[in-house]
């Protein structure tokens, strides 16, 4: 069986981190907000962690040019987080 994805969604500031969370929410699309891993380069606190299952319909959502978000794909590499970046 195929582990889950998971993705994080990082913002430059934490009133885009709760509009982007209304958004998802409006949709019906599931993400949590969490503190921002310290790994992540944000101006923000806040970003939330999405399953891959959704990953389409949230890139569809979110335009990176105006929210300046950033798209970062979780892996464990000895048991440790690794956030990989990815394109939005």
């Amino acid at each position: 069986m195929k582990p889950k994805e998971y993705y994080i969604l990082a913002f430059d500031s934490t009133h885009q981190a709760i509009r982007v969370e209304g958004q998802l929410k409006e949709k019906g699309l599931e993400g949590e907000m969490i503190p921002t891993p310290r790994d992540i380069d944000a101006s923000c606190g806040l970003s939330i962690r999405l399953s891959g299952q959704n990953l389409e319909k949230v890139k569809g959502l979110v335009d990176s040019s105006v929210n300046r978000v950033r798209l970062y794909r979780i892996d464990v590499d000895r048991g440790k987080a690794v956030y990989v970046r990815q394109e939005l």
